[in-house]
């Protein structure tokens, strides 16, 4: 297949959203946790959970992304699945880029175990081996252990991208699918995730607990709804009608987290899947989707997922040089240098890594992202 043609089958604006969902994770991670607790330490306890879930569940958005357009030419007929060259394909694009990155963050966990400041008892507690880099360049991580934080979802992840040899022989076709069966799949998918979180919950919270944050391969039973709604979406076209059910369903669904935690996910799952069926069938959202801009960040959304974490490390052990507490200096200097900063690690790991093992791409010859002004809209 030609380069353009590949270019033409992408869907830029679903680029975009990626753009959307990258930047609400590095909110999450740079700002929510001091909103949250000002919220919560004034008397706003539900409000401050929900702003510390919502832009985390950006997640959530990628997940049921990654079920869309991994699935969608195959489940459509479009493309012959062939397990050896899908698995190759799905290493080569993901693995080197995250070996990079894992060199990267080994080196930053490194440095600050070396030369430790006051931050070290604040906001940093992985020691750096040659073991635990070696385990964390299996990408599977059963201990919890990370050089950085991020990394848990990118393994969630990888046993979806393990599970679709087996998901394609036994999904549904588009010809076979209609609201009934849709319906009684998703719901069935809600119930087995709902039970084994309890289950695993009560019985084995070493593998997975909902009440403690356990960043470790148990918490794909957190998500398959979301990948589950992705997968229907890329095997079927879904109407706007069918859009606003799903975001009042997963409305409904996020809200209940204030009585019943594990739904959360789905909830979301439903939100961000009701969303990019109002995206497939709003030529205005496409438009906003598809600037120039939103695509440049999209396309390098994995780097900037995957260093991002490892960067504030870094910056905010080199604040704490010249700061002595967690106060307004230490979070302005560590938020403005920390996220521009990001961003440029981002670009040097795309340029020279990820963009090698990608298709499709329209900005990869853009390093800055003002290089885009002269784009015409995808």
């Amino acid at each position: 297949m030609s380069a353009s043609a590949e270019k033409q089958q992408r869907f830029h604006f679903i680029d975009g959203m990626r753009a959307i969902a990258c930047m609400m994770v590095i909110l999450h991670h740079a700002v929510s946790a001091n909103v949250a607790r000002f919220l919560m330490s004034h008397g706003f306890i539900k409000f401050g959970e929900f702003f510390w879930n919502l832009p985390g569940s950006g997640v959530d958005l990628f997940f049921v992304i990654s079920g869309l357009v991994l699935l969608r030419p195959y489940l459509r007929n479009e493309r012959k699945f062939d397990t050896l060259i899908y698995l190759k394909k799905r290493f080569i694009r993901i693995y080197p880029t995250y070996f990079a990155a894992l060199l990267f963050g080994a080196a930053v966990i490194w440095y600050i175990n070396t030369f430790p400041t006051w931050y070290n008892e604040k906001g940093i507690y992985v020691i750096f081996s040659v073991r635990t880099t070696l385990m964390q360049a299996l990408l599977f991580n059963v201990d919890g252990i990370y050089y950085n934080l991020a990394w848990w979802s990118v393994q969630v992840e990888a046993v979806f991208y393990l599970l679709v040899p087996l998901l394609i022989v036994f999904f549904p076709r588009s010809d076979k699918l209609n609201n009934s069966k849709i319906l009684m799949i998703i719901i069935g998918c809600m119930i087995a995730s709902l039970g084994l979180q309890l289950l695993l919950d009560r019985y084995f919270p070493i593998l997975y607990s909902y009440h403690d944050i356990v960043l470790n391969m148990g918490r794909i039973i957190d998500y398959p709804v979301c990948f589950l709604l992705g997968m229907f979406l890329a095997a079927h076209d879904f109407s706007k009608k069918h859009a606003y059910q799903m975001l009042v369903v997963g409305t409904i669904l996020v809200l209940m987290q204030w009585i019943y935690k594990p739904a959360i996910h789905t909830g979301y799952g439903f939100v961000y899947a009701g969303l990019v069926i109002l995206s497939f069938n709003t030529k205005s959202i496409q438009r906003f989707l598809s600037k120039p801009l939103l695509i440049w960040i999209g396309e390098r959304s994995y780097s900037l997922f995957l260093v991002h974490f490892s960067v504030f490390y870094l910056v905010n052990n080199l604040t704490a040089r010249i700061t002595t507490h967690r106060g307004f200096e230490y979070a302005l200097i560590t938020r403005g240098v920390g996220i521009p900063l990001s961003f440029i690690a981002a670009m040097l790991l795309f340029h020279f890594v990820e963009r090698k093992f990608a298709r499709g791409l329209i900005t990869d010859d853009m390093f800055w992202p003002w290089q885009t002004s002269k784009m015409k809209k995808a």
